[in-house]
């Protein structure tokens, strides 16, 4: 009998979403604590979307046709991927390639026409998203004081800077996010910042949860100086303006709220870039009298430079999706970079790295991709996914963001769950 009333719970709960709904919550916690334990729960989420189904819940015919066209584009990008292990030298390493991007398929498939309870309850799992991932930091922040104390004859002594290697510092840059690379939890960090902000200017919310949003707005921003990702104080350089902008525009009743906040914060923004270890290091860099040293030295222009090279006897097809990897490191051996031979850096460019892979046809068609999710941002005037599509491509432009499991799986799932973003005034 208890079996009989289990087994009728469980198929209420899959017929009103709530077990893919659950999947998803858990998804957006693990993605910035552990994305490791993605791949079981990507699995899960599958199997409830095709049990969603058989059971008549769900029909992908009926979705929104601009919504089965990205998810399309996704299909071929991903077909052609495939396609590249016809001509690859490395077979095994092509196939652990599209093993590790199998998010690429698996979130578009479910997600372009997800359980009604994703649609509906969207602005939540981007709130247990954005929570998540000021957990991670505040963990950080726990870790690195705690590794920075010492104790030395009874006395505690605080000390950030590592005893063999006291140019780094344990509150910046890797010893800082310690399990992930910076580059990935800026995305998250930095898409978690807007959520917030959004949050805290939703009107249906009391006034002590709005304050909470912002405050864990702005706790999130001042974060990214210490994560010291380039590419992430360059996007958010580019997109909090390009953020309030649109609020100044759209917003009448705020306009001066949103232009005082524009004046206060670019310059603030900038002094506070400036001033960032990292970024500091760079200005000196480029500085006239190194200008010409930076041009010869700087990693990622020599890894541009050989990769580049290499698409111009490959332009049509790529090298295939297993000899990336290979094809440079001969690049780099020829030019007589050792070091980054030995470490086999990948592109640092997600658009070389797909011309690289895939050729001329490849890039056509990730291009196509890109496009078109801009297109539906404007089109239904999704400001969060308008800023979600921005950051992606000044990523892009720095790192090989689909090579780890934290970046696809990150931008393939994002590329759809924003679609059914609602701000505050289209809800209403």
């Amino acid at each position: 009998m208890d079996l009989v009333k289990t087994k009728s719970d469980l198929m209420t709960m899959v017929k009103k979403g709530y077990l893919s709904f659950l999947i998803l919550v858990l998804i957006m916690i693990t993605l910035p604590l552990q994305h490791r334990y993605l791949p079981p729960l990507m699995i899960l989420l599958g199997i409830f979307w095709l049990l969603e189904i058989y059971l008549g819940l769900i029909n992908p015919l009926k979705s929104s046709l601009k919504y089965r066209v990205l998810f399309f584009l996704f299909l071929i990008f991903y077909i052609w991927q495939l396609i590249g292990i016809l001509y690859s030298s490395d077979v095994k390493m092509g196939w652990a390639n599209l093993y590790g991007r199998l998010s690429l398929i698996i979130f578009p498939m479910i997600m372009f026409n997800p359980a009604e309870r994703v649609k509906t309850k969207n602005n939540l799992l981007l709130k247990v998203f954005t929570l998540s991932t000021s957990v991670y930091i505040i963990a950080c922040f726990i870790y690195a004081f705690i590794r920075s104390l010492s104790l030395n004859n009874g006395t505690w002594l605080f000390n950030p800077h590592p005893q063999d290697f006291f140019w780094l510092n344990y509150f910046f840059g890797m010893d800082f996010t310690f399990s992930i690379h910076p580059s990935y939890l800026a995305m998250y960090v930095l898409l978690s910042f807007f959520i917030a902000t959004e949050a805290g200017n939703d009107r249906s919310l009391i006034l002590k949860y709005r304050i909470f949003w912002i405050i864990l707005g702005i706790f999130l921003l001042i974060s990214l100086y210490f994560i010291s990702s380039r590419a992430g104080l360059l996007a958010a350089f580019i997109l909090i303006p390009v953020y309030a902008i649109y609020k100044i525009i759209k917003i009448r009743k705020s306009k001066v709220f949103w232009i005082i906040i524009v004046l206060m914060i670019i310059p603030v923004l900038a002094l506070v870039i400036k001033n960032n270890t990292r970024i500091k290091s760079l200005f000196k860099d480029i500085s006239d009298e190194h200008k010409s040293e930076i041009t010869i030295n700087d990693d990622r222009l020599k890894i541009w430079k050989s990769a580049l090279t290499i698409i111009e006897d490959n332009f049509v097809l790529g090298v295939g999706i297993g000899d990336v990897r290979t094809e440079l490191v001969k690049e780099y051996d020829r030019q007589g970079e050792q070091r980054l031979s030995d470490e086999r850096l990948n592109a640092h460019n997600q658009f070389l790295e797909v011309f690289l892979e895939n050729g001329i046809i490849g890039l056509v068609i990730f291009l196509g991709l890109m496009s078109f999710m801009a297109y539906l941002a404007i089109s239904e005037e999704n400001l969060l996914y308008s800023i979600f599509i921005i950051m992606m491509i000044v990523y892009f432009m720095f790192e090989t963001i689909l090579y780890r499991l934290a970046g696809v799986s990150f931008f393939s799932l994002f590329s759809f769950l924003l679609l059914y973003y609602k701000s505050d005034s289209q809800a209403n």
